[in-house]
């Protein structure tokens, strides 16, 4: 009820205001404060929310993306549309360099806070492991983000800003020995070199998404290193198993999407003679 207040003789006016207080009761006066306290800690956790987007978002320099193919318009469009996207199909098409960028696109948005770049420490045969190089992890797991170091200055408008990205984790490596028992919250996966997994890999990589997360899974079959990987192929069991599935998409691209140089589609064709 809303009490006028008076200016009668004998200073009714504060009187009209004790009676307020007195009348107010004191589990609800302690529930209001209670609910503003919320309320203004709500609010400047979204104002650093905010001022933490916009500080990223400048420091990244970000080009618009724009599709060379339209596989790759579909890849995009099925990211916006599942929780995981399994791309699969020839090399030099833009399946690394697209999700890299909608990941980034993502953060810079304020959809996500990192993308993470997970990948088998594997190469070829005979392969020394990655703790017999010199130097720390980062030594370690550079030649493993080599495509992100690749792909970054094709999509900033400067150098600055791929180093920004690195130094700032942004863009945050992972290898799959260190994956299991993680929670990815809050962050766009990928999972590149799919078909260097087995399928307990894959599920292992894609049991791990969180909160808020989406997750890119990158491959081609056709480039296993290991025979193990060819009796017993991660990707092409995801693709298979997955098929269908609510939240899933499956985007296939062939030699007629490649990209990266059109050589590239006939030494395909005479590898596959």
């Amino acid at each position: 009820m809303l009490i006028m207040a008076s200016t009668n003789k004998g200073g009714g006016t504060n009187d009209l205001r004790r009676f307020e207080l007195a009348s107010f009761p004191i589990s609800s006066a302690i529930d209001f404060m209670s609910i503003t306290a919320k309320e203004s800690r709500k609010q400047r956790r979204a104002a650093t929310s905010n001022e933490e987007t916009h500080r990223v978002s400048s420091g990244m320099d970000l080009l618009p993306f724009s599709a060379a193919s339209w596989r790759q318009d579909e890849m995009w469009r099925t990211i916006d549309t599942n929780t995981i996207t399994i791309a699969h199909g020839a090399a030099g098409t833009g399946k690394t360099l697209l999700a890299l960028w909608k990941g980034l696109t993502g953060v810079k948005d304020g959809k996500y806070e990192r993308v993470y770049y997970v990948r088998s420490d594997v190469g070829v045969e005979f392969q020394r492991g990655r703790g017999a190089l010199p130097g720390d992890f980062n030594d370690k797991v550079r030649p493993l983000i080599g495509p992100v170091l690749d792909n970054l200055p094709v999509m900033t408008r400067s150098r600055g800003a791929a180093e920004y990205l690195i130094n700032k984790e942004i863009i945050c490596p992972i290898l799959l020995e260190d994956i299991r028992g993680r929670s990815l919250n809050e962050a766009f996966v990928i999972l590149d070199e799919a078909q260097n997994l087995l399928p307990s890999h894959c599920k292992t990589v894609m049991t791990r998404l969180g909160s808020g997360s989406k997750m890119a899974v990158i491959g081609d079959t056709r480039q296993t290193d290991l025979e193990v990987f060819r009796r017993d192929n991660g990707l092409l069991d995801a693709v298979h198993r997955l098929r269908d599935l609510r939240e899933v998409g499956i985007v296939q691209f062939e030699k007629e999407d490649i990209v990266r140089n059109s050589v590239i589609a006939h030494i395909l064709d005479r590898y596959d003679d």
